[in-house]
C-alpha cells in the first residue's frame, strides 16, 4: 500500500489550501504528507547567485510549511522534497510512488485555450496517480461528494473512490449521470478499449449498476442518484461541484486506453469549482 500524499506547494493562498486538504486527508488515513517545491534547473537562471537564491529561498518555504502544518496536525508525519526541474515533471515523477498528488489552481482559463498552460492541469494529465485539485478556499456552505458515472470501468473505479470519500469525510454520496447534449466536452460516441461503457444500459440502469454493492460495503453511507438528461455531462458534474465538498471523477471514462484524461474530465479540470479528485486504476506491478 502506497504511503506518501504530495502536495505541491508554492506559498500562494491557494497553495496553503491545497496543503491544509492534503493534510486532513492524510491525518485521516494514516498517511505520510510530502511537501514537494521545484526550483528550475540552473541553466533557467542568467546568473548562478540567482539560482542559489531561489533555492534557499524554496528551503525556508518548505521548513515554513512543514512546521506550520505540523502545529496544524499535530499526529502527522510530514517530509519535504525540493526537486530541480518543472512543477508538473516532478510530480509525475513522484507520483509513480505516491498514493496521491494534490495541488492548488486559481486558474480561471477563457475561451481559447489558455487553461492547457496551466500547471495543475498538466499535473493531472500526466502523473501515474489520482490527482486533487483544490480551488481557493471559499466561504459558500458545501456539502456532499458528487461523482459521475458513464457506464465506463473508469466510472466504476471512481465510485468506489468516492464513496470511500464520503465516508471518511461524513457526506452524503451524490450519483450523477447526464446525456451527451451538444456539450464540446462530450464526445457523444462509444468509447473504444478498456474505458469503454457496457452496451444496452440506459441512464437509470447505469446508476442503478453504480450503487449495487455500495451499502454494504460502506455502512452508513447516504446515497443520493441524479439523472439528468438535459444538460451534457461536463455541465451538469461543474453544477453539482459548484455546491459540493468534493468533485470525483474517472480519468478518462469513455474514451479508453487512447486517451491520457477524457474529454469530459479535460473540461471540468480546467473550471474547477471545488476540490475535484481525478481518479486512475492502480499502475501494474
Amino acid at each position: 500500500m502506497k504511503k506518501n500524499i504530495l502536495v505541491g506547494v508554492d506559498g500562494s493562498a491557494v497553495g496553503s489550501a491545497a496543503v491544509d486538504w492534503a493534510a486532513e486527508r492524510a491525518r485521516d488515513l494514516g498517511l505520510q504528507l510530502n511537501l514537494v517545491h521545484a526550483v528550475p534547473e540552473p541553466w533557467a537562471f542568467p546568473e548562478k547567485a540567482l539560482h542559489d537564491a531561489a533555492t534557499a529561498q524554496a528551503k525556508d518555504l518548505l521548513k515554513g510549511e512543514a512546521a506550520g502544518v505540523t502545529a496544524r496536525f499535530p499526529s502527522l508525519g510530514v517530509v519535504t522534497t525540493l526537486s530541480s526541474g518543472e512543477p508538473a515533471e516532478t510530480m509525475r515523477k513522484l507520483s509513480a510512488d505516491a498514493e496521491m498528488v494534490v495541488v492548488g489552481t486559481d486558474r480561471r482559463p477563457g475561451n481559447h485555450g489558455e487553461g492547457f498552460g496551466s500547471v495543475s492541469f498538466q499535473i493531472a494529465v500526466i502523473s501515474h496517480c489520482a490527482v486533487a485539485i483544490v480551488p481557493a478556499r471559499s466561504t459558500r456552505e458545501s456539502s456532499g461528494v458528487v461523482v459521475g458515472v458513464d457506464g465506463s470501468l473508469d466510472s466504476e473505479l471512481a465510485v468506489e473512490c468516492a464513496a470511500d470519500e464520503a465516508q471518511r469525510m461524513r457526506q452524503e454520496l451524490v450519483i450523477v449521470h447526464a446525456g451527451s447534449g451538444r456539450d464540446p466536452a462530450a464526445s457523444g460516441r462509444p468509447g473504444r478499449g478498456t474505458g469503454a461503457a457496457e452496451p444496452g444500459l440506459d441512464g437509470h440502469a447505469l446508476l442503478s449498476k453504480s450503487v449495487k454493492g455500495l451499502k454494504e460495503r460502506h455502512p452508513g453511507l447516504a446515497i443520493l442518484k441524479i439523472l439528468d438528461l438535459e444538460r451534457a455531462p461536463a455541465e451538469a458534474l461543474l453544477d453539482a461541484g459548484a455546491r459540493a465538498r468534493l468533485l470525483v471523477m474517472g480519468c478518462k471514462g469513455r474514451g479508453g486506453a487512447r486517451v491520457l484524461v477524457g474529454s469530459v474530465a479535460q473540461h471540468v479540470l480546467l473550471n474547477v469549482r471545488c476540490p475535484t479528485l481525478i481518479t486512475r486504476p492502480a499502475l501494474p506491478k
